[in-house]
């Protein structure tokens, strides 16, 4: 397995759900395509620096950490693609925890 982090900008505007509902979801996505969700951090609503249209003037930003096959990747991406409630998403290799580290 992969480490991810991966950084999200949600749509709450549009969305009937709430942002723990929908991280939740997020989760349950990660898991459904076979990853585990190591670390989540919430990093609230902020407004764009640069605004695209009048429609997403701001987003939730949300960062995940989670594991995957490297495999999966393209399936996750696809899923998310299909997910409304989600306005970006960019998914990075994250270095291992350092507690991974000492156990090697």
């Amino acid at each position: 397995m992969n480490h991810y982090e991966g950084l999200f900008i949600l749509d709450t505007a549009d969305s009937t759900d709430s942002v723990d509902a929908i991280i939740k979801a997020l989760g349950t996505l990660i898991s459904d395509t076979g990853g585990k969700v190591k670390a989540e951090n919430k990093l609230d609503r902020r407004a764009f620096a640069r605004v695209a249209d009048k429609k997403h003037t701001g987003g939730f930003y949300l960062s995940l950490n989670f594991d995957l096959e490297p495999g999966k990747l393209d399936e996750l991406r696809t899923a998310l693609g299909k997910r409304s409630d989600v306005f970006r998403v960019q998914i990075t290799h994250a270095t291992v925890p350092v507690e991974e580290n000492a156990n090697a």
